[in-house]
Parts: C-alpha cells; structure tokens; sequence
C-alpha cells in the first residue's frame, strides 16, 4: 500500500461475508470525514464508496448501513439522562460491486464484480476523485471511428471521433459527476425503462435521445428509432431535433385522419402483407378449426380462377344433393349456391325443376321423366367438376380487395363441407362474424382501405427513413414515430405486430448483415407484449419474444418501457441487458423484478418504491455498477404532464372549457 492510500485509512474489516463486508471505523472519527490532501471527504454516506487494497488492485465497495455498538453502559450517568458514546464502536456494512485494475493497455479501468476477496482487517480507504472518475468513465466519451482506409493503413488516420457515452442524468451521491451509458452495450442489445405512472418514464427516453441527437459535426445520422407511440406523447419531444441539428430529421405517421397533415404522414398498412399468424391473431381464430380454414381462404385470394371456383361450388352442389335429407333444405340450398357460383349461361345449371315435395324432379306421381330430367342435372354440376385439378390454397401476399376475403371464407368453408366436414360452418361462425364487423369498423380503415400500390420493400424502407434504391438509397429519416393514441389495444397489436416482423426479415436477410441497426421503442409495452397467452395467437404476437431472443445478430433492439413488469412476457424481460428503474411500488412488479436480476442486492432494489420523480436506477451491462442518477431535463417534454387538478379545479362560474 502506497504512503498516500495509509493516509486515508478509515478503519478495517472486522466481518467477511459472501455478500458484505463489516468496517470498524478508526476512533477519532466521529463526524465520518477525513481531511485529505484535496478536500474533506465524508465517507458514510449511504450508497457512497469505499475502496479496499488488495493485492496490486483495489475492491470497490458500496456504503449499505451504518451502525454503532456500545462498548460500557449506555449511560454514564442515569440521573442526568446523559447519553455517553464514548467508547461506541463505529460500523459500516459495505457490499462489494467491483475491482479497480490496470488494464493490459497500461490503464486504470473498473471491472463490475468481484472474485477474489480480502483477507480480515484489511485497511479500508475513503475514496477519492481520481478513483470515480474510472468508475464513471469521465474520460472516456468519444474514440477514433477509424474507417481503415489506406491511409490510416500508413499511420495517417484523420477519421472523425465518434461518441462512445452517452451522458443521461447526475449521480445522487456525487452531484459533480454525470452517469453515463455505453452507447454501443445500451443501444446494441435490448433495454427496458420500467416504473409507475408519471414516475418519468417518457422523459427519460426523450431526454436520452434529445442528448444523443444533440451531437453534432458527426451526428448519429445511422441510428433508427421507431416508437410505437400509444399515448401520443413522442411528437411534442422531437419536434425541434431538426432545428437544433440539421443531420436530423424526424417522421411522424398516424391512423388517426384529424391529426395527418399530408397523406404521407397517414400510416396504411396493406392487408395483403399480414401473414397467415397475424390474420388469425386479427380475426381470432382458433388453432384447432378456424385456422385451417383461414389459411385456405386467404390462398384463394391469390390464386382463384374462374375454373377452380366453378369446380368447389359444383362440387358443394352434389354433395348436398347426395347427401342431404330435408328436400326442403336441400332445393334452398342449391338454388343458394347456384345463384352464388354464378355459371356461365352457356353450360347452365338448372335446378328449378326439383321438387320439394316428392323429393326429386317428378312434377307429379309417376313421372316418367324424372331419372332423365335429375340425370340432365347432375351432368350439368359435373361438367364443372374437373378431376386433376389443381385447387393449390397457398398465400403469396399478393394484393387483393379486403373484401374478396368474405367470397375466400366461403368457398373455403364449402371446400371442407363437401370433404365431409358438416360442422365447420358452425365451427367458423365465430371467425366470420369478426371478419364483416372489421369489414364495416372505421378504426380499421387504415388495413381494410387500403389500395396501395406499394410493394413490401417500399413499405419497409419508408418506416426504416431509407429513400428507394431508385432515388437515391441515402439515409434520410432518424426517428420515426407511429402516433398511435386513437388505436386500442387489438390495433396497436397488429400495427407493432406486423411491421416489427416485416423489419426482422428484412434485416435477417439483408446483404450486409448486422451493419443496419434499428431500435424499436415499445411505449406501454404491457398493452401488447403480455404474458396472457388469451392475447396473443400462434406466432403472431411471439415476434417480439423472437426478436429478444434473436435480433441481436441482426441489428434489431428493444427498449421496453412500461409501468407494469409483472404483466410483460418474462422472454423478453429476461433478454433485456440494460434497466432503468423508476420509482416502482407494487410488491407483484417488485417481486418480478428481483427474479429477472438475481445478480443485484436485495440493498440496491430497496430503494425502488421511494425513488422520486425524475429520479432512476441504472444497472446492466451499459454501466460500470447500479447508480441512482438524476434524469436529465428533456426538452420539449413528451406530452405525458400531470394534471394539475387545483388550477383545473378552481375557476371562474361559466368558464368556457374546448374539448
């Protein structure tokens, strides 16, 4: 130990445990601080530092209590009722986090976590400014984005400096210094932003991304950020991030036709781009019978020529035929599916000399024309019918009319009828009946209205800001939000659904792999990323448990926030790297919380409920160790304020009120 490190010697560790440490303080310092060579440093504060020498590094420990044990009575005195601490020990409880070592690069670096342990009454050291400068990582905030071009080949690099931290609050415990996140470990895996209502959730991203965008000479001009913006608070927060820095431009899209300005600022999602899992998950169909049903049908859009819808209606007719009792039911039934197959007039199908009463074709008892005249009609049905033909239901996502869907669903029923199953239009019913009320809901007009000519890769790159390889390919757009605030919670379902899975595949196939990343911001994630298994269907609403589990090789991150973890898929929880916890309260969100980090003291969670607001604790791979920071101010603020009932409350009789 180093003559200056025995100067600051508060005390020594009396206990060792796996988790914590006890420090009996020095006597003489009763009012916890120290004159040092710099400053007077106080050192039991609570989460303030200490540090322990050991070996050739030093175990950085934080403060978790502070206690005293009488060593005589407690009183000296008992007439005088004089409390004496004369001769009470001091103690601190520290928790170990992390070592401070030279790296192989001959620097001073901080490392979370510790392995190796220090021996009983080792020297325990207040610390001191050089020492959190490396744990905060003051030094470190841009590097050289060498592009290794041939000069910097020969010892010539000029490339830009690139940010490498984000600062995004002030440490509580030392108000000097700003916490910062590793870009690359906070943007370059998943991360959650979790709390109460109004405990400031939404500044907290906005400030963040305010601050990153608020870099300039070399703005981060590649980063995508996506917000599925279900409050509609997001517009209000990025509305200046051109005007304060011109790299950056910013879209806003909206189902909502009041608030779109243009008609390139409406989001239309064509309905032919839903696959077979989101169209069950829109129509709600059930796995075991509508399915199927579903999938054929949707395969009849894309390939239902005149020929094959000929052949299933003429076949739906002879089974009823041949099938069906009730000649009463039977004449309906037929006349019905003849009027819907709608026959050419040149090969007739002619039915209306049946009769319901006999049961066949006879007009009277006896008729000797009977077999003739049922024998002209089945010839007439089987003409359509056409042995080796090739129905083929696939789906290709090709454009088709919404309502061309309700014509699928019924051949596709009748398709099954005539294989035999007599139930499936009971079956289905249910599934129908969702499909004519979409059909006629004005909140779905952004899919069901949709007559775009716009094919899949053009619709991709609009809401990844890439202009079409046609025009210019060049990255435009930085933010992208999707102002979902008039959708309810079926709509932003499929919405984040559908164009979270069309990013994925386009960047799982993309030429040049993960070099294009995207960040999807899942604002009140709990609303469509559930752990009710009622919600969501198939693989549908699973994109995003692919995505946590997956879209790290492919350049695809998460940053959940929500104000109930409890109630998120705990796949996607449990692939978050990064936390930032605001003041959280319900004992069911705690308890979720402890089980997805078991790597953070029980200290460190006890201070969730009475965190205040604006207030957060940071942990995960993008910090050097659990920090209760300071947000910074976001400005704008997303439009997420409380309301400030007394001057909502108290105002003049009769006062006019716009709503």
């Amino acid at each position: 130990m180093t003559k200056e490190d025995k100067q600051r010697v508060i005390g020594k560790i009396v206990t060792i445990n796996s988790d914590r440490f006890s420090v009996e303080l020095l006597s003489g310092l009763d009012n916890f601080n120290m004159n040092g060579y710099d400053d007077i440093h106080y050192f039991a504060q609570l989460n303030s530092y200490v540090i322990i020498p050991y070996q050739n590094y030093y175990i950085v420990a934080e403060v978790a209590g502070v206690r005293e044990k009488d060593l005589n009575l407690a009183f000296s005195n008992p007439t005088d009722q004089i409390l004496s601490k004369i001769q009470a020990g001091k103690f601190l409880d520290v928790l170990p986090i992390g070592t401070i070592k030279v790296n192989s690069k001959n620097e001073t670096d901080f490392e979370f976590g510790v392995s190796v342990y220090p021996s009983l009454y080792s020297d325990v050291l207040y610390i001191k400014e050089l020492e959190l400068d490396v744990i905060f990582k003051t030094d470190k905030f841009k590097d050289i984005n060498c592009q290794k071009t041939e000069e910097c080949n020969q010892g010539n690099c000029t490339c830009e400096n690139k940010y490498t931290s984000l600062p995004i609050g002030k440490s509580i415990i030392f108000p000097d210094y700003d916490v910062k996140i590793d870009i690359d470990k906070f943007f370059g895996s998943h991360s959650a932003v979790l709390g109460n209502t109004g405990s400031g959730k939404s500044c907290t991203i906005a400030s963040m991304l305010q601050t990153l965008y608020r870099f300039k000479n070399y703005s981060a001009t590649g980063s995508t950020f996506i917000f599925f913006d279900v409050n509609g608070e997001y517009r209000q927060a990025f509305e200046k991030a051109n005007l304060e820095n011109d790299d950056i431009e910013v879209k806003t899209f909206t189902i909502d036709d009041l608030k779109a300005d243009d008609e390139n600022k409406k989001f239309i999602l064509p309905h032919w781009f839903l696959n077979i899992d989101e169209w069950a998950l829109l129509l709600k169909a059930s796995e075991k019978s509508q399915l199927p049903i579903l999938r054929n049908a949707l395969g009849f859009t894309q390939h239902m020529s005149p020929e094959k819808k000929f052949h299933i209606y003429a076949c739906s007719i002879m089974y009823v035929f041949e099938h069906w009792e009730s000649p009463v039911a039977k004449r309906q039934r037929i006349v019905s599916l003849i009027q819907k197959a709608q026959f050419p007039a040149s090969h007739k199908v002619d039915f209306s000399k049946f009769n319901s009463q006999y049961g066949n074709f006879a007009d009277k008892p006896g008729d000797q024309l009977a077999n003739t005249k049922e024998e002209n009609f089945k010839n007439s049905v089987r003409y359509y019918i056409k042995e080796d033909i090739d129905i083929d239901p696939r789906y290709a996502f090709d454009k088709f009319n919404f309502s061309d869907l309700e014509q699928a669903l019924e051949i596709a029923l009748l398709y099954e009828e005539y294989h035999g199953n007599k139930q499936i239009r009971d079956y289905s019913s249910s599934m129908i009946t969702r499909f004519k009320s979409i059909k006629e809901r004005d909140d779905f007009k952004f899919l069901t209205n949709s007559n775009s000519n716009e094919d899949i890769e053009s619709f991709i790159r609009k809401y990844l800001g890439v202009d079409d390889p046609l025009t210019s390919d060049q990255k435009k757009s930085q933010i992208i939000i999707i102002d979902l605030n008039s959708a309810n919670d079926e709509t932003v379902e499929i919405i984040s659904c559908v164009l979270s899975r069309l990013i994925f595949e386009k960047l799982k196939t993309a030429e040049h792999r993960n070099m294009f990343p995207v960040n999807l911001v899942l604002e009140e994630a709990h609303r469509y990323i559930s752990t009710d298994s009622g919600k969501v269907f198939g693989d549908a609403n699973k994109i995003f448990e692919r995505i946590a589990k997956e879209g790290r090789k492919y350049g695809m991150f998460l940053l959940v926030s929500s104000q109930r973890p409890s109630e998120l898929s705990k796949t996607v929880l449990s692939q978050c790297s990064n936390f930032i916890v605001h003041r959280i309260q319900n004992p069911e969100d705690l308890s979720h919380i402890r089980q997805i980090t078991p790597h953070i003291s029980e200290t460190v969670l006890k201070r969730l409920p009475s965190i205040p607001t604006q207030h957060a604790l940071i942990f995960g791979h993008s910090v050097n160790l659990p920090t209760t920071f300071k947000v910074n101010n976001a400005n704008p603020k997303p439009k997420s304020d409380n309301n400030e009932i007394s001057n909502n409350w108290f105002k003049p009789k009769n006062h006019k009120v716009k709503l």
